[in-house]
């Protein structure tokens, strides 16, 4: 990526100034995405960059009753250090999965959420807790689901000219949660692809159930989440079965290739016929 201007405001203020003049600015905090690879399209024109990592809102952590918000500078190996009793799951397994240490320490959550060229490895997470995101643009501030960061064709949708100011986790508890690569990190696969799946049930009967698979494209069916709420939890073999191959055949419709949907399927069916927190 070529750099024509840098721009490092010390409020938020500033940056929508700067982002207002130059909207094609690439956002940059721990820099582990852009330094790995270009997360926009190749392009020989020069790019401005927009340094968030003096402005102080963005990294900070705050709780309620019900929600912990992430400022979107907040590093990934912040939240693993958050305290044990918040129900983090499964975003902290997520976590572990990227890079090593030093990646994490330098890896934020804003630029997890916010790639443009694929769903990073907590998205898959994120999604399955229901986070919201603060987006910022020269009109002004909104919160949204973290859904419609997803574009028709199930691809990122993340808009331009947009600020991912904080992330906002609900923290009630799930009953049952995990996280799984649908890649092989050993081969050097480009695209950290990752399953996600949690679910809460009530006297051993499903209340609640999401499964979700990210990579360059994300699968998640609602149908067929719902479908499945209101039997017991684990699941019945034949439903197990039945599931596992509709929620392949979901994959490869997404454009996942034929291993990884399988893999998909294999993790979904292992989650709802274990009931299990980890397999």
């Amino acid at each position: 990526m070529r750099v024509d201007e840098v721009a490092a405001p010390q409020s938020l203020a500033e940056a929508m100034a700067f982002l207002k003049r130059r909207s094609d600015a690439v956002p940059w905090a721990g820099g582990t995405l852009l330094l790995s690879r270009n997360d926009r399209r190749s392009t020989d024109r020069p790019m401005p960059v927009l340094d968030l990592g003096g402005i102080p809102e963005l990294t900070s952590i705050n709780r309620s009753d019900r929600y912990l918000e992430l400022g979107a500078c907040v590093t990934l190996a912040s939240i693993l250090a958050l305290p044990s009793s918040l129900s983090l799951e499964p975003l902290r397994e997520a976590i572990k999965l990227v890079g090593t240490a030093t990646v994490r320490a330098m890896a934020t959550i804003g630029g997890n959420v916010a790639a443009r060229s694929a769903f990073m490895t907590c998205f898959a997470a994120l999604a399955c807790m229901d986070a919201a995101v603060e987006l910022r643009d020269a009109s002004g501030t909104r919160w949204v689901g973290i859904h419609t960061l997803v574009t028709d064709h199930d691809t990122p949708g993340f808009p331009e000219a947009m600020l991912l100011s904080r992330v906002r986790i609900p923290t009630q508890p799930w009953d049952a949660a995990i996280v799984r690569r649908l890649g092989e990190p050993a081969r050097g696969e480009t695209v950290p692809a990752s399953f996600a799946a949690t679910a809460r049930y009530e006297k051993g009967t499903l209340s609640e159930l999401r499964l979700v698979a990210a990579g360059r494209t994300i699968v998640r069916d609602r149908n067929l989440e719902l479908s499945l709420v209101g039997k017991r939890f684990p699941l019945a073999a034949k439903d197990v079965e039945a599931t596992r191959l509709e929620a392949s055949a979901r994959a490869r419709d997404t454009g996942f290739d034929e291993a990884r949907s399988d893999r998909y399927g294999a993790y979904v069916a292992a989650f709802l016929g274990s009931g299990e927190e980890t397999i």
